[in-house]
């Protein structure tokens, strides 16, 4: 399912949206990350994951309901995300598709809050766990740090 895993990407990377526009990091630049920050993103991003799983069935459900077979949701969504796809539909399942997406988009936006409070009550700044988001993109030493950290909160 296409929109579904674009969806388990969009809410793994729900986190660090705009972490660009916030962060000033160089991607080659080393972030210095302390023990205790790790352990908290750890413990965030376990939590971030139990969101995500949530969000997942919520969206796969309203899906569902909507009378949309998976497979021609996906179609749909992928033609309205690319330009250069097109799909044939009738005005009316244009319009349900609108209103279904209107409806996931208002879920994400709850979402969304839902994984800035898990960072918050971490005690971390969305900017600094975004910065240590964009670190852990390129950075395997860190990495290796936060998969311990993981691995120790098991």
């Amino acid at each position: 399912m296409t929109f579904l895993k674009s969806m388990k990407t969009f809410m793994v990377c729900m986190a660090t949206i705009g972490a660009a526009a916030f962060s000033q990091i160089n991607a080659q630049e080393q972030v210095e990350v302390s023990d205790t920050e790790l352990n908290k993103i750890a413990s965030a991003f376990q939590d971030i994951q139990k969101v995500n799983m949530e969000a997942q069935q919520k969206v796969m459900k309203t899906v569902e309901e909507s009378g949309f077979e998976a497979n021609r949701f996906n179609e749909m969504y992928q033609a309205a995300a690319s330009p250069e796809k097109t799909v044939d539909a009738s005005d009316e399942e244009k319009e349900r598709f609108g209103k279904l997406m209107n409806e996931i988009q208002q879920m994400q936006v709850g979402f969304t809050q839902q994984i800035e409070e898990i960072i918050s009550n971490e005690g971390l700044s969305m900017e600094r766990y975004q910065t240590i988001a964009m670190a852990l993109q390129s950075d395997t030493e860190l990495q290796g740090r936060l998969k311990a950290a993981l691995e120790q909160q098991q």
